[in-house]
């Protein structure tokens, strides 16, 4: 005989006094997250409500003990339902690994770490994909028990290749060769998932673009493992998340969407690689589009140094150990951005004056702690291996591994015993 089992659709809702097998099945999911929710009875009793709100209030959701298609697709997030914890730290790392990552994984220094994103395959000028993971890599992950999820990206020394992604995106069989990579990768046991970092997708190729991290979403999805995608939101675009790509893919295709900071400064004013004040102002806009639970937020911890004479704007990027080198080699003042909470200096080089920015512990302290008060799901340290290493410390005590029900977390559902307003 078998046992019809019910799940939710995408116009679900269910409230205080309905009954049935939907609200059954509500009340389990909730009861194997940790809320206390009583007996299993089917009915949406006052009890079931709260917990409802207690949920909704610690995923950023609107709190009014309405479970609707929201707390409905929260409930059905694989990532949830295995067990993931909420405010994850992760790690990344080029695919070859640099000596002192694999020596500071090695020692237990990124203990804390959920899991690694990799940046070994690339696009070529063809459309091709290219790389591998290197198995030292395997080696780490099971020594230090990470979760490994490659990345598949344009990006070719710091810059998004538009013409290389226009490649891929224009040949059929192009595509079809990025499923094959992600379909390998995904089967692979000892890999947790795939992420995709495509950005400058060019104009008429936004559902090309679509259909393939649909291929990708099933692929990732027929192996149980997990999708995760890069988004740079555009400056230039007030409602548009990116340009030529609908915005309702970013809510609806990827398990997890990764928000960053544009690599690329050649336009514009020269600042930080990612400020305070950037990522409070580009959270607040991403919201409008996709739940918080959805999201993970990429800190940079390196430095760029800008030459600012004239109307030239040239940048490099400088690891936290060379950006402390120049300024002891220039005798420079270091001072401290207010707004955005990071600290710079400037010198005479023999190009002319430059101004460098850099991340250290004391600037990454506000805003660790400012995205410790938002529901995401976590953060990404990048790049790992030339960071100020006592950073690690403000990480610790900031984000702490987690379960879902740990009652030291503030707002628990155990503590959280106040009603929904209005009820």
């Amino acid at each position: 005989m078998v046992r019809w089992v019910w799940r939710p659709g995408k116009r679900t809702v269910l409230r205080l006094r309905d009954r049935g097998l939907p609200v059954a099945w509500l009340q389990g999911r909730l009861q194997s997250l940790g809320y206390r929710v009583g007996p299993i009875d089917g009915v949406y009793d006052f009890l079931t409500e709260d917990c409802i709100c207690s949920l909704q209030r610690q995923y950023g959701l609107k709190v009014d003990g309405i479970a609707g298609p929201q707390v409905m697709e929260l409930l059905r997030d694989s990532q949830l339902q295995a067990g993931s914890v909420l405010q994850a730290v992760w790690g990344v790392i080029q695919g070859d690994a640099p000596i002192k990552v694999k020596r500071r994984l090695s020692e237990g220094l990124y203990s804390r770490l959920t899991g690694l994103f990799l940046h070994c395959f690339s696009i070529e000028e063809a459309g091709n994909i290219v790389g591998g993971i290197p198995e030292v890599i395997y080696s780490l992950a099971e020594s230090t028990q990470v979760r490994l999820v490659p990345v598949i990206s344009n990006l070719q020394h710091d810059i998004y290749d538009e013409l290389a992604l226009e490649a891929l995106l224009r040949h059929r069989h192009a595509r079809g060769r990025l499923l094959d990579m992600v379909k390998r990768i995904v089967a692979d046991p000892k890999i947790d998932g795939v992420a995709l970092d495509f950005q400058k997708v060019a104009i008429g190729y936004g559902r090309r673009f679509t259909a393939l991290v649909e291929g990708a979403r099933k692929l990732a999805a027929d192996y149980h493992k997990s999708m995760y995608m890069v988004l740079v939101p555009n400056d230039g675009h007030r409602e548009a998340l990116s340009k030529h790509v609908d915005n309702r893919l970013w809510a609806s295709l990827p398990d997890r969407v990764i928000l960053r900071a544009s690599l690329e400064h050649v336009s514009g004013t020269p600042g930080p690689k990612m400020g305070l004040q950037w990522v409070q102002n580009q959270l607040t806009r991403v919201y409008r589009y996709l739940p918080a639970w959805k999201l993970m937020v990429i800190l940079p911890v390196d430095g760029i140094a800008w030459r600012v004479d004239g109307n030239l704007r040239e940048y490099k990027y400088l690891s936290y150990d060379d950006a402390r080198r120049l300024a002891y080699q220039h005798q420079a003042k270091i001072r401290w951005d207010m707004v955005e909470k990071v600290p710079f200096y400037d010198f005479m080089g023999d190009e002319g004056r430059c101004r460098v920015w850099y991340e250290n512990s004391d600037s990454i302290r506000p805003k660790l702690e400012w995205l410790n008060r938002q529901p995401l799901t976590g953060i990404v340290i990048e790049p790992m291996g030339g960071e100020d290493f006592r950073i690690w410390e403000k990480v610790d005590k900031t984000y702490r591994v987690q379960g879902m029900g740990d009652q030291t977390r503030s707002g628990n559902i155990y503590r959280d015993s106040h009603r929904c307003p209005g009820i």
